[in-house]
């Protein structure tokens, strides 16, 4: 997908990567979660959380105008940690998290994702950080073990009303930017 073009997300794009977040989760989550499970996490967690663009670190994929996906990082709390039954993280501004990264349905597995995590990455190593974490979604799990994340452990999210939803707490060491093993996609700035 070379039309494909990765830049930083902007405060304008919100509506419309909100709508291709929870089209995705609910589509492709689906087949590790319920409807329920879904809606919950939409209602009391939410897809995203906005200091990501504001703190320029959020990207987004898109060709000819349409957002195809998107992701980025941070070194803040994440809105899901705050409601983990085990404690999944410690904020701490040496520690990256890989936050809301979503491939428009359509799209999926046609290396959206896999550009948006090159992307975060190489952002990540310009910053410094040697290791990503994440939280993976069940569906998401086998997607970051393809691009090199392992799983660390299990936690579950309290959705309130009794239920609750099952993740995969993730981490990669980052290959130091300067090495040949790994593309270099260009990243646009808005």
């Amino acid at each position: 997908m070379s039309q494909v073009e990765i830049r930083l997300a902007m405060g304008a794009d919100l509506p419309a990567l909100r709508d291709l977040q929870e089209r995705s989760l609910r589509v492709l989550g689906r087949q590790r979660y319920t409807a329920t499970q879904l809606e919950a996490f939409i209602t009391r967690i939410g897809t995203m959380d906005d200091y990501l663009v504001s703190d320029r670190t959020y990207l987004l994929a898109e060709m000819a105008g349409e957002i195809l996906g998107c992701g980025g990082w941070t070194t803040r709390l994440p809105s899901y940690a705050r409601h983990a039954q085990d404690k999944v993280h410690v904020p701490e501004s040496s520690r990256a998290t890989v936050r809301s990264v979503f491939v428009e349905p359509l799209a999926a597995r046609r290396g959206i994702g896999r550009r948006i995590m090159a992307a975060v990455e190489d952002a990540l190593r310009r910053e410094g950080f040697q290791t990503a974490e994440l939280g993976a979604t069940e569906n998401g799990c086998a997607f970051y073990r393809s691009v090199g994340y392992q799983a660390v452990g299990p936690f579950q999210v309290e959705l309130g009303k009794g239920i609750t939803m099952p993740f995969t707490r993730m981490r990669k060491v980052l290959v130091p930017a300067n090495s040949d093993d790994r593309p270099s996609p260009s990243l646009k700035s808005a």
